[in-house]
């Protein structure tokens, strides 16, 4: 049973790293985190990356955990609350994607969601029991992740607005080039 569960914790650890490393890197595509330094592991693999900040990020939040919860029950209680959160987002995801990307009507849309969010919210409800136990956790990381990813954003935007306030328009900036001779030397005509 430990050599089952070492393995199991391997693949488990592994698929987080992945992930971890995947949302970061479409979180910096998209505007929502600052941009770190991202290796590319593979010429041939687009995806395959490895985000050393983020491995260190890990290590440390995963120490911590481990230190100061004592207990497996309670990282499970942090681990369940996690994993049918992103259940229940995944199927409203999946419900807003149907909807606005693929176009389906409602009729077409509503029953699968309906199906998987009724397991998921079961789920998750029972999990809500774990909340004190150590599923605060997964709210709290959760909460401070979207602060600094919508904090990050929201200052990029106005970042962005301020700058173009302050830029020349451009018919004012073709209109001034028409009227001045271009660099370069004498004799020289423009074209």
């Amino acid at each position: 049973m430990v050599a089952l569960s070492t393995i199991a914790t391997v693949i488990a650890s592994q698929a987080l790293i992945s992930g971890a490393f995947s949302l970061t890197q479409q979180a910096i595509q998209l505007g929502f985190s600052p941009r770190v330094h991202i290796v590319h592991t593979s010429a041939e693999v687009k995806g395959q990356i490895y985000i050393p900040g983020i491995n260190y990020a890990l290590m440390i939040a995963c120490l911590v955990l481990v230190l100061s919860f004592r207990e497996s029950s309670r990282l499970a209680g942090a681990y369940g609350l996690a994993v049918t959160a992103t259940m229940g987002l995944t199927s409203v995801l999946y419900f807003a994607a149907a909807i606005y990307v693929w176009h389906w009507p409602l009729w077409k849309a509503v029953p699968p969601v309906a199906l998987f969010l009724l397991f998921d919210l079961s789920y998750f409800g029972a999990n809500l029991f774990k909340l004190i136990d150590g599923g605060w956790i997964t709210l709290a990381v959760a909460i401070v992740i979207t602060t600094i990813f919508t904090s990050w954003r929201t200052g990029r935007e106005e970042l962005k607005r301020q700058l173009s306030a302050g830029l020349l328009p451009l018919e004012a900036f073709v209109s001034d080039i028409e009227k001045r001779p271009c660099p370069g030397y004498a004799g020289r005509l423009c074209s």
